[in-house]
């Protein structure tokens, strides 16, 4: 996959965060912490290993956000307060609207930045879902409750979320949320209709068996895009019947089934052409069964859907190295702007990745997103600076890297279990869900 604009063109965007427009003033004239300002320091906040506030506050004193202060008195006396309070306040002025609006405007642009493979002739998008934890707050547990098990309830509020990936460079679309427990709790169809209507025209949307479901496929194929879906074996007996080939594929024609008819009356007389291909396939446990739309050979749509794992290390990324693991926001929008912030802060790490790539022949996927983001964490101040050669230099040097900075090659594929190594417990696992107890006066 090829990148269509200039290489400058992402430097420009680094600099000014979305394109230039008519930004809106968080408070009176005069102000140090205007909407473009805020927005810059929130995204150094997220690709800062720290990623403190404070640290987002010292860039502004060093000169990092320069070309984005207003001529105030307190900017050109150099005044600016080195105490976070301000920037805090600012955060919470922000709305989730405009946020959302700059996720859209800068992921629109990063997208513009990919041509269509030329194998399939069209962007194909990886579709799945994860979890997040959040904290313990009024606000945010009466939004997004806390999970329930055979020892009661939970500490940590829990949001689910589904995310719409590229497959070659990773750049990724505005996800969806909801509240994953609780009476308002949203299933991954639901978001995923959501995240749908951002994909590219005409995509390849590809994901696994909690996505293969006919009102799901039906939405996909009735939106202009190809599918591509995994399905169970139950699931695929019950379509292929008795034409159903142990190794193979076999055309039909997907109708609802009897439930799904009277759960969904407006899908009643709806239904979907296209192949149940059968195949077992190196790194997966079981045979697969995939439903597709696609017309190319069926080795190749397997090898497409095996790809589909690369969005599981996306979101493992996120969570691990951009910090998504654990929001640490105390109310629903200052969780939700971290979370669109995060989105934006990693699709500009990819466009690096995909800039640099391009630049030697490589996949973008072949280099690694931890080096690329500790390497723009290093240099953004001098990407930054009000130097233009300084800039463009510090651009040149940081491309040449990040294309050194590639993975080792793999003797032999994923295996499909995924195992972890367990941590480490030093202290007892806490069972006490309740209010703490009040302690003893006796008690030293």
């Amino acid at each position: 996959m090829a990148i269509k604009a200039e290489a400058g063109s992402l430097l420009k965007l680094y600099e000014q965060v979305v394109p230039v427009v008519s930004w809106e003033e968080l408070g009176g004239r005069g102000q140090i912490y205007t909407l473009p300002v805020v927005v810059e320091m929130m995204l150094l906040q997220r690709l800062s290993e720290r990623g403190t506030q404070q640290e987002a506050v010292h860039a502004l004193l060093e000169g990092r956000m320069d070309g984005l202060l207003s001529k105030s008195k307190r900017v050109q006396s150099k005044r600016i307060s080195p105490n976070t309070g301000g920037y805090a306040r600012a955060c919470g002025r922000v709305s989730v609207e405009k946020v959302e609006k700059i996720c859209d405007q800068v992921l629109g642009e990063l997208s513009q930045l990919v041509e269509p493979d030329a194998k399939w002739g069209c962007p194909v998008m990886l579709l799945d879902g994860s979890s997040l934890r959040l904290e313990h707050t009024a606000d945010i547990l009466g939004t997004f409750p806390a999970s329930r098990n055979q020892y009661g309830l939970g500490h940590w509020g829990i949001l689910k979320w589904v995310a719409l990936h590229d497959v070659v460079t990773g750049i990724a679309q505005r996800p969806a949320w909801g509240p994953m427990y609780g009476p308002e709790a949203v299933g991954e169809q639901s978001l995923a209709k959501q995240v749908l209507g951002r994909a590219p025209a005409g995509s390849i949307i590809l994901g696994d068996g909690s996505f293969g479901i006919f009102m799901f496929v039906e939405e996909v194929v009735r939106g202009g895009h190809q599918a591509l879906f995994r399905l169970n074996k139950a699931q695929a007996l019950s379509l292929g019947g008795k034409t159903l080939p142990a190794q193979g594929e076999c055309s039909l024609c997907w109708k609802p089934s009897a439930a799904e008819r009277k759960k969904y009356p407006e899908l009643a007389d709806a239904e979907v052409k296209g192949r149940l291909i059968v195949r077992s396939a190196p790194g997966f446990r079981d045979s697969l069964y995939l439903f597709t739309t696609l017309e190319q050979e069926a080795d190749d749509i397997v090898a497409l859907y095996s790809q589909r794992w690369n969005l599981e290390l996306d979101l493992r990324t996120m969570k691990g190295t951009l910090r998504l693991e654990h929001l640490h926001g105390k109310s629903q929008a200052a969780i939700e702007k971290e979370l669109l912030i995060a989105v934006i802060a990693y699709g500009l790490v990819r466009a690096f990745m995909a800039t640099a790539a391009r630049t030697t022949g490589i996949e973008p996927r072949a280099l690694s997103f931890t080096r690329a983001y500790g390497l723009i964490n290093a240099m953004g101040a001098k990407l930054c600076s009000t130097d233009p050669l300084l800039r463009q230099q510090t651009y040149e040097r940081l491309l040449d890297y990040i294309a050194k900075s590639k993975l080792p090659n793999r003797s032999k594929p994923r295996s499909h279990p995924r195992e972890v190594w367990g941590t480490g417990k030093y202290f007892p696992t806490k069972h006490h869900f309740g209010p703490l107890p009040k302690p003893s006066s006796k008690s030293k």
